[in-house]
């Protein structure tokens, strides 16, 4: 067994499990925002580049849960290269997302519509997220109410990411 002082302050954050509960979080907000309505599976690719970049992650959360995709993208205006940088976290991402994915749907917190490429949260009792992971799954929530406000195409036109 690995102890604490062996793992990395990357491999902290950058896990599975949570990322399946990111990606949870992401899935709910979508859900909620659009009763009816599932998440596309390629917009999960974009959230934990997203939510687990530290200076993306601030400006999700500064940004009122009303504001939307708009307000977000306005942010990064004087540095567009911190926009442009998303598409190819996403790229280094790609295989901690489907792990993440993979985590999520075998422990129950998420449903994959393999025929329609469409990703449920499914409704299940956690417990109440610890202080240190808060900010992370409130900003993929709003990430997802802001995705579900807008076709999936304009969210990848938006973010200067090619699906």
């Amino acid at each position: 067994m690995m102890a604490d002082a062996d793992i990395s302050s990357v491999e902290a954050v950058q896990n599975s499990a949570l990322g399946s509960v990111i990606l949870w979080s992401f899935g709910r907000g979508y859900q909620e925002e659009v009763l009816g309505r599932l998440a596309l599976l390629h917009l999960s690719f974009l959230v934990l580049p997203i939510v687990l970049h530290r200076p993306t992650l601030d400006r999700v959360t500064t940004t009122f849960p009303s504001s939307g995709m708009g307000k977000f993208i306005e942010k990064f205006e004087r540095h567009r290269e911190d926009l442009m940088a998303i598409h190819t976290r996403a790229l280094s991402m790609r295989r901690l997302t489907l792990e993440a994915l993979s985590t999520g749907i075998a422990s129950g917190l998420l449903s994959l519509n393999y025929e329609e490429g469409f990703l449920r949260a499914n409704v299940v009792k956690l417990r109440s997220p610890s202080e240190r992971i808060k900010p992370y799954t409130a900003a993929a929530d709003k990430l997802g109410r802001w995705m579900a406000r807008v076709p999936p195409a304009n969210v990848f036109s938006l973010l200067r990411v090619r699906p």
